[in-house]
């Protein structure tokens, strides 16, 4: 093992377990691999300036500003009144309300985290309000969160198309079906485990009074939104961060002038959360984009994928053994540094045993939405742990259901390539 190799393998895990904030510890790493390489200091400061110097990188910010107006306008209100009407007199009904919610929050916002938030901040109140376990209200939350990076648009299948070198638009077609997927299958699951844990509510006293087709015409605006920045993508009509700033702009007049509940307050509080939220990730983008050149030009990808040749030479087989490794990773890196460190690696180790990288992003994506629960990093645990005010180690104990149906869903986008290839083919033809 070269000098290189062991700085990465010691130097990043020392770093995390001190604590040392998740950017400075990939970008010392970075350095000191550069160093090692015996190239040029300036090297280390020009790739950190690459990393984040790329056009499709403005949809990721945009997409959260849209996100977050569309609920300081009060659009996110619109979205939950209609599946409580639709799903209200089902046992455990405001179980299914949080992971649809969350489901058609997660076609705006693109975020993990700031889906559970959006929707947090409404459900987990109402679900507490009505007699549900605190424990389920929010580890059902917090699961129906990580719909945010599955559904299209998504901010991690724009930063692993952008490393991986396919097309943004083919990700976002890809994650629809096995999104959809998981939606239903998640929806299932807090129905099951709501029926387990007594809270099987289903007299809501303020539910609404009108039709599920009146609340739609109602809150067709809102609805609207997801249909306009997909369909402008898939039909040619604009690029995906054309429409991340389309989708800015409609929610930035809905919510102002038709909703009429965003006011100059609001939309400060807006910006000033995407500024937060964008800013760190761009920070985490740019640092790991250093230390996933140094890993390139150490030739690290190419031994590990004769490292895995090695093993198998069954796709099945490598997919198997990189789902248990990135399984593993989640639990102490965070999501964004993961893809970048890490798809540099595998995609030319998956594409050398003949896997197509789209369905290798879409395992990827999915692989990270467990890792949103996973502690000790698990972001959405702690979201939902500050919303509830319930301690991270009482929500971990309510989420082994949905973490057993995350990895069965998983399972099944590993072996059935074709839920990730069908869209992307199709609409290619």
């Amino acid at each position: 093992m070269s000098n290189v190799q062991l700085v990465l393998a010691i130097v990043l895990p020392l770093l995390l377990l001190l604590g040392v904030p998740i950017y400075a510890a990939l970008g010392l790493t970075g350095f000191a691999a550069a160093y090692l390489l015996d190239a040029q200091l300036v090297f280390a400061p020009q790739a950190i300036f690459n990393g984040v110097d790329n056009f499709a990188l403005l949809a990721i910010p945009a997409f959260i500003l849209a996100g977050n107006i569309m609920e300081k306008g009060g659009l996110t209100h619109d979205i939950i009144r209609i599946f409580r009407r639709a799903f209200g007199n089902i046992p455990g009904s405001l179980g299914i309300v949080t992971i649809f919610s969350c489901m058609f929050f997660a076609a705006i916002s693109g975020s993990g985290p700031g889906t559970v938030a959006a929707i947090g901040s409404i459900m987990i109140p109402s679900m507490i309000r009505y007699g549900y376990p605190a424990p389920y209200a929010a580890s059902v939350t917090a699961t129906g969160g990580t719909l945010g990076v599955l559904i299209p648009p998504s901010n991690p299948m724009i930063i692993y198309a952008v490393i991986a070198n396919v097309s943004i638009a083919d990700m976002f077609a890809a994650g629809l079906i096995p999104g959809l997927i998981l939606g239903f299958v998640l929806a299932f699951t807090a129905y099951i485990v709501a029926k387990k844990s007594g809270a099987v509510v289903n007299n809501l006293v303020d539910m609404e009074t009108e039709s599920v087709p009146a609340l739609v015409w109602k809150g067709k605006f809102a609805l609207f939104l997801p249909v306009l920045i997909l369909g402008g993508i898939y039909s040619g009509m604009f690029t995906p961060v054309e429409a991340s700033v389309v989708a800015v702009v409609y929610s930035l007049l809905v919510a102002r002038f038709i909703y009429r509940k965003l006011n100059r307050e609001a939309l400060s509080l807006a910006f000033e959360q995407t500024h937060r939220i964008g800013g760190a990730l761009m920070i985490v983008v740019a640092c790991s984009t250093l230390l996933a050149t140094t890993i390139t030009l150490e030739n690290i990808p190419q031994q590990i994928s004769e490292a895995f040749s090695g093993i198998s030479t069954n796709p099945l087989v490598i997919l198997l053994w990189i789902n248990i490794f990135l399984l593993f990773v989640g639990t102490f890196m965070e999501t964004i540094s993961a893809i970048i460190i890490l798809a540099p690696i595998l995609v030319p180790l998956v594409t050398a045993f003949g896997i197509n990288p789209v369905h290798f992003g879409i395992i990827l994506v999915t692989n990270i939405q467990i890792a949103f629960l996973t502690p000790p990093l698990g972001v959405n645990l702690f979201v939902a742990s500050q919303i509830s005010g319930l301690p991270v180690e009482k929500i971990i104990r309510s989420i082994w259901p949905f973490l057993l149906a995350l990895l069965g869903v998983l399972t099944l986008v590993t072996l059935v390539p074709q839920l990730s290839l069908f869209l992307p083919s199709l609409l290619r033809s």
